[in-house]
């Protein structure tokens, strides 16, 4: 325990500037993403409800993976840092300090000496093979040398997948320890482990599995060697599975799925990436080919064919520039992780040679493998200085932020770039925009985003007119322009000036602007002639003008109230023949009411949700509730934890007895 105690100070010390408060000097980072889900969290913790600020709206659970943004909301409450986005840093930054503590616990458990996992630890600490491995990579140092992991947290904001790097050894040795030895317990522990991972973060979560699958096929084709059982490792996964579905519905994993390949750059599946999985596969066989042959060194194998995995995916994409699977790139944390433990087991064998040269060849090995020449000498005292955090309100995003929170918008915020990453973070307000998309069921919010920001989907000659009335359909009151001298990261407007002179500018510092549009309401009635038909394909004014002329007559504008983030009321005259138009997103969570009579709530052609009411005066109650299947699950996962708990009190019973 000192040892693990040091090696985590030893990481604290070294890079403590990423844990003071402040912005990232790197703005194209996503950490206010992240921090923005903590905040609404931390506000409204309920999983089963509705998120309306961001995407139009979607339902919470689908937002993101829970881990790190309960987590982030709990301590806001029982830390004295009480601004999201630092106690976000805080743990995420703790969690890729805790990455070396599990490497040492790693190597100890698989090879059994303090002394050469204290090594891998401490070259995982100080240097970073990656910029030695992948070229491409040694581009992206910016301002100042970090291990890569450590890097890609502070320039990108990768902080749940640190937190899953951090978690991956450990489950990795109680999936071991659990195959390989009867018990309970330890089967529990490693379900647990596996669990948490899967609720942390989905590229972490593939890592695992790729590794767990190497090791069930290594364990099986050498289970002579320590008495492997396939049955309790797939027991195990299982088991970790119906601790985790109550969050991992089979929707929510089906919809990630589907929407990874064009959240990922636009991956698609084509005849060299067969080649690519078929090569993966071919070498795959091969080492377990060997691994039989060689069946005493079972542990090694297993080491290698999860480094050859990672290699050979993180290889492809930055030699070749080609995507063996989707987001190929974020690999190279595992890759280096095992490339560390491989090498460190290398140097270990070389200095246990009997020969006068053994210590010689042993620190050749590391010299050569850990990409010391990559390592600059002054690697910690320039952090302390180039890596500080800037104050947040010296940056123009927060200066945003803090402007639209000023004018109290009862309409959606249009941002782009930084902006809709960090503006959840400081301030809850509605945006058109959001941080994560991969677990979107209703993508219609992506599809004004790239209309209004490039004006591709229009008719050539009329962007202005197209961009007005796509935001007026949105409901947006607020438009955030940062032009291309901005201090902004992104700038992905194609025409930054399109609205100069048309709306009203009520904010501009440098080429950053605000503008403001007449907003009336999320609900308005139209007549069933007025609604836009086959709008997902063809986007234009045309389409939109009789819609958006209906929005702006006062006698069809009806009252709509946010009761809480789950509930709405819309009150006004109906006449006979009317629709009620919202603009807030469709998801079949929804339901509406009126007088306790049930409505249909349906999806109109832009995503939007639709109602059919009776004519009179009433109000329209309108509730999110979790679906069946999200019930179904969160049933099953109930029932799974209160079994595995009891079970695992009655190990515990006859282990004493």
């Amino acid at each position: 325990m000192l040892i693990c105690a040091g090696i985590f100070a030893l990481n604290v010390a070294v890079n403590w500037p990423l844990f003071l408060s402040g912005e990232s000097r790197y703005r194209d980072s996503i950490e206010g993403g992240y921090a923005s889900m903590a905040h609404f969290i931390h506000e409204h913790p309920d999983p089963y409800g509705w998120n309306p600020l961001q995407y139009f709206g979607l339902p919470t659970h689908i937002w993101y993976l829970p881990v790190v943004p309960y987590v982030t909301a709990l301590l806001i409450n029982v830390t004295p840092v009480r601004t999201p986005e630092h106690v976000h840093r805080l743990v995420v930054t703790s969690a890729a300090c805790m990455v070396p503590v599990s490497m040492f616990l790693f190597c100890l458990y698989f090879r059994g000496r303090k002394t050469w996992a204290a090594v891998a630890a401490l070259l995982y600490t100080f240097f970073s093979p990656a910029y030695m491995l992948f070229p491409r990579i040694q581009g992206d140092m910016g301002l100042s040398y970090l291990p890569w992991h450590l890097h890609v947290l502070t320039k990108y904001g990768e902080g749940p997948h640190n937190v899953g790097l951090a978690l991956i050894p450990l489950a990795l040795v109680a999936c071991w320890h659990a195959s390989t030895r009867r018990g309970y317990p330890a089967a529990f522990a490693a379900a647990v482990l596996l669990a948490v991972i899967a609720l942390t973060n989905w590229i972490a979560t593939l890592a695992l599995a790729w590794c767990c699958l190497m090791m069930l096929l290594v364990g099986v084709l050498t289970a002579k060697e320590h008495g492997f059982l396939a049955r309790r490792m797939i027991g195990v996964a299982l088991l970790a599975y119906l601790l985790a579905c109550f969050w991992l519905t089979p929707r929510f994993i089906s919809t990630t799925l589907f929407n990874w390949p064009s959240d990922a750059f636009g991956y698609k599946i084509d005849a060299t990436k067969w080649m690519l999985v078929s090569g993966l596969g071919a070498a795959v066989a091969t080492g377990l080919f060997l691994v039989r042959r060689y069946s005493r060194y079972y542990i090694e194998g297993w080491i290698s064919l999860c480094l050859a995995g990672f290699l050979f995916i993180v290889a492809g994409h930055y030699w070749y520039l080609l995507d063996t699977i989707p987001e190929s790139r974020r690999y190279a944390f595992e890759a280096e992780f095992f490339w560390i433990v491989a090498l460190t087991e290398v140097a270990r064998r070389a200095a246990a040679w009997a020969h006068p040269a053994g210590p010689w060849a042993a620190a050749a090995v590391l010299a050569a493998g850990a990409g010391w020449g990559e390592t600059p000498n002054m690697y910690v005292m320039l952090n302390q200085g180039r890596l500080r955090p800037i104050p947040r309100e010296r940056t123009i995003e927060y200066k945003v932020s803090r402007f639209l929170e000023s004018r109290k918008p009862e309409g959606r915020i249009f941002a782009g770039g930084g902006t809709r990453f960090r503006l959840n973070s400081w301030t809850l307000l509605h945006q058109v925009g959001g941080a994560f998309e991969s677990g979107l069921r209703n993508r219609s919010a992506l599809y004004f985003q790239y209309s209004i920001r490039t004006g591709e989907a229009g008719v050539p000659g009329r962007e202005l007119q197209e961009a007005l009335w796509q935001l007026r359909a949105c409901g947006v009151e607020y438009v955030v322009i940062h032009g291309p001298n901005s201090q902004e990261h992104w700038k992905d407007y194609l025409h930054p000036m399109l609205f100069e002179g048309v709306l009203e500018k009520v904010f501009e510092e440098g080429d950053n602007r605000i503008y403001k549009l007449p907003f009336h309401g999320y609900a308005h009635l139209v007549k069933p002639s007025e609604y836009p038909q086959g709008f997902a394909a063809n986007i234009n004014s045309e389409i939109l003008d009789p819609f958006v002329r209906a929005m702006d007559d006062p006698g069809r504008r009806l009252k709509f109230e946010w009761l809480g983030p789950s509930r709405i009321r819309i009150t006004g005259a109906i006449p006979p023949d009317m629709l009620v138009s919202t603009r807030i997103a469709f998801d079949g969570g929804w339901h509406a009411s009126v007088g306790g009579r049930e409505l249909k709530v349906e999806s109109d052609a832009m995503g939007f949700i639709l109602l059919r009411p009776p004519a009179g005066q009433g109000g329209i109650e309108m509730r999110y509730l979790p679906t069946r299947e999200h019930i179904a699950m969160s049933g099953v996962s109930a029932v799974a934890w209160i079994g595995a708990a009891a079970w695992l009190f009655r190990s515990r019973r006859r282990e004493r007895a």
